[in-house]
C-alpha cells in the first residue's frame, strides 16, 4: 500500500471517527459500539496459499532485463570496478611512497 493511501485512508477513519461527535452526539458507554468486529479465524493452510499467490501476482508485475541489457549493464559494472582499482591502487602505491619519504 503506498503512503498516499495509507493517508487517505487514515483521513477517511478519522472522519468516520469525529462524524458523531461534530453532530452532538454524546459519548457514553451504552451508546458506544464495540469498536472492533470479529476477525475470521483463517487456517494457517489458507494464509500460506494466500500468501503465495500474492507473491507470484507480484512477480508478475516485474519488467526483467532481456540478454542484450544484461549484457551491456555488466560491462558497464565491470568497466567502473577495474578503473576504480587501478585509481584506488595508484593512490594507496603513491601515497606508500610519500610516507616512505617522510619516514626515511
Amino acid at each position: 500500500m503506498t503512503k498516499k493511501k495509507v493517508r487517505k485512508l487514515k483521513t477517511a477513519t478519522k472522519a468516520q471517527v469525529s462524524a458523531p461527535l461534530a453532530a452532538g452526539a454524546s459519548v457514553s458507554s451504552k451508546t458506544t459500539p464495540k469498536a472492533e468486529p470479529r476477525v475470521q479465524e483463517v487456517s494457517k493452510l489458507q494464509a500460506i496459499k494466500q500468501y503465495f499467490r500474492e507473491v507470484r501476482a507480484e512477480f508478475d508485475k516485474i519488467t526483467w532485463a532481456n540478454r542484450k541489457e544484461t549484457t551491456s549493464l555488466t560491462i558497464a559494472v565491470l568497466a567502473i570496478s577495474f578503473f576504480f582499482a587501478a585509481y584506488l591502487g595508484l593512490v594507496d602505491m603513491l601515497l606508500s611512497k610519500l610516507v616512505g619519504v617522510l619516514m626515511g
